[in-house]
């Protein structure tokens, strides 16, 4: 379920479907974007974000239908029953998608902040779990 979730009108609907479909042992694998991004982060605390789950005008084009901080994506997954077997972080993006092309930036520190990511996902642009049945 790459980039999925935040796209359904009921994603705990979805993910109760294709739980009752998994094999035995099986998992499923989610990737969501994480309205607690640290970019996110600081434009709220600069006061040019009023609320973290607020979308933008290409969000909304991009058809996303929700933001959901790395804890209440945990906290759904826990009320379904779920194991989180795996959660990391995707890219850590400090800044704007615009502010940081801007920088011109070595190609390094944009895959130091997809390596460094993986253990921030709490703060991630976006989430990666595998989860347990």
């Amino acid at each position: 379920m790459g980039f999925i979730l935040e796209h359904v009108d009921d994603p705990e609907f979805i993910l109760r479907k294709y739980r009752a479909l998994l094999a035995p042992g099986g998992a499923i694998y989610a990737a969501v974007p994480n309205a607690a991004s640290l970019h996110r982060l600081i434009a709220h605390r600069a006061g040019l974000l009023d609320d973290l789950h607020l979308m933008s005008d290409a969000d909304r084009g991009f058809g996303h239908k929700r933001f959901l901080t790395y804890d209440e994506w945990m906290g759904m997954f826990a009320r379904l029953g779920f194991q989180v077997e795996r959660a990391e972080g995707l890219y850590l993006k400090p800044l704007t998608t615009a502010q940081l092309e801007a920088l011109n930036l070595d190609l390094r520190v944009f895959d130091a902040l997809a390596k460094v990511a993986t253990e921030l996902p709490r703060i991630s642009n976006a989430c990666f779990f595998v989860l347990k049945g």
